[in-house]
């Protein structure tokens, strides 16, 4: 009866490990919580998402030059599940093309009149609520202006006609890259005093990035100040003194340059919009090598169904490129788990077996070694010896 009562303590230990265990898996696999830049219209998931949110991600950039207008953007996080959609244009409402991830909440895209936006996680940061302005029912950038502004004039005025601070329980970590075809672009974000503020690509030729620091409050931010990938896109794009120069190959070069591609986050797919002419230059898990370019009119008019991005690439990407963080989190959940199941493997041998059992301490000491080195299935060998010892007697 004691026998039954060992292996029934040890089997129910185990299998509260196991229960543990997959809990942190789903946890820390490859469906992680959103930036909250993303379109999620609740503060609830702002607010989920905080612990999430991690460092060295995302570079956007907006440039002009003449009559070219480019926006860039490196697409830097955990979850491979990447897909382009279209969101159909209605009555005053502008078509528009997303890209984002399997729950298609846009992180960024383009409307049928050249105004594009894509956003940077920071640090969550005070937002004032202004009850007499309107209130919104859904993410202001990624749903209502995208839909109803053709430039960044317009949509800074309608961003600033909203009540940020009801919608996202009065804190907000993030900060949006607004750009149009005229080539005029934005970052707009939030100041330490909670107010709204906007930070302007200067007039004419030019341009502006935008990494995970907050443009106008560089106190909020994730990283140093200024981040590495700020400064190597800032210098490169400094560079460009002719029409000529602005190509979307150099473009994708300065993408290449601050790509990411750690054992957590990787950039998943980048974009170039050319906003004078309605084309997408897309790129799959930081591949610049292959393109795939999108006329945003066309696909839009067609309004298919959601598309992976992989599926329209050439299937010698590797896609084991884009489930490392799933690897890895696995590997140190089998470690941790198994940790547990060694230490509660030790502790019940000292407390029901060891205080029991007559034997040197040379012997302990071996049973204790097999224990770290078996962990629970050590500890039944030494639960059916003991055992054995007692009927012997």
């Amino acid at each position: 009866m004691k026998r039954k009562n060992q292996i029934f303590i040890v089997l129910f230990f185990i299998s509260i490990v196991l229960v543990i265990l997959i809990l942190m898996n789903k946890k820390s696999g490859i469906y992680p919580f959103k930036t909250p830049t993303a379109s999620h219209n609740n503060s609830v998931v702002q607010e989920n998402s905080e612990e999430r949110l991690i460092p060295g991600s995302c570079t956007i950039f907006c440039i002009s030059y003449n009559e070219s207008v480019y926006m860039g953007n490196n697409e830097d996080w955990k979850n491979p599940l990447t897909y382009f959609w279209v969101k159909p244009a209605k009555e005053d409402e502008y078509g528009i093309l997303y890209f984002g991830y399997d729950d298609f909440g846009p992180q960024g895209g383009v409307n049928e009149k050249g105004l594009a936006f894509d956003g940077n996680a920071l640090p969550y940061i005070k937002v004032n609520s202004h009850p007499e302005k309107l209130q919104p029912s859904e993410a202001i950038v990624n749903y209502i202006i995208i839909k109803k502004c053709a430039t960044v004039e317009e949509a800074i005025k309608m961003a600033t006609s909203y009540d940020w601070g009801k919608i996202y329980s009065e804190k907000f970590a993030g900060q949006y890259l607004l750009a149009d075809a005229t080539g005029d672009a934005a970052v707009i974000g939030f100041g330490s005093n909670g107010e709204l503020a906007v930070t302007r690509k200067p007039s004419g030729n030019g341009y502006i990035v935008s990494t995970n620091f907050n443009r106008v409050n560089p106190e909020n931010r994730y990283g140093i100040y200024p981040c590495r990938r700020f400064n190597i896109a800032s210098k490169m794009l400094e560079n460009i003194n002719k029409e000529e120069d602005l190509t979307p190959d150099f473009l994708a070069s300065v993408l290449d340059a601050v790509h990411e591609d750690g054992r957590t986050i990787k950039t998943l797919y980048s974009n170039i919009f050319d906003l004078k002419n309605g084309i997408v230059y897309l790129y799959y898990m930081h591949n610049y090598k292959d393109v795939c370019k999108l006329n945003v009119n066309e696909i839009i008019s067609r309004n298919n169904p959601p598309k992976r991005i992989k599926d329209i690439f050439p299937q010698n990407i590797p896609e084991e490129r884009s489930d490392g963080n799933q690897n890895y989190s696995l590997k140190i959940t089998l470690i941790v788990g198994w940790i547990i199941l060694v230490i509660g493997s030790l502790i019940l041998a000292f407390r029901k077996n060891f205080r029991h059992i007559p034997i040197s301490g040379g012997k302990r000491v071996i049973w204790i070694l097999l224990i770290l080195l078996l962990g629970p299935i050590g500890l039944i060998f030494l639960t059916t010896n003991k055992n054995r010892n007692q009927v012997n007697k």
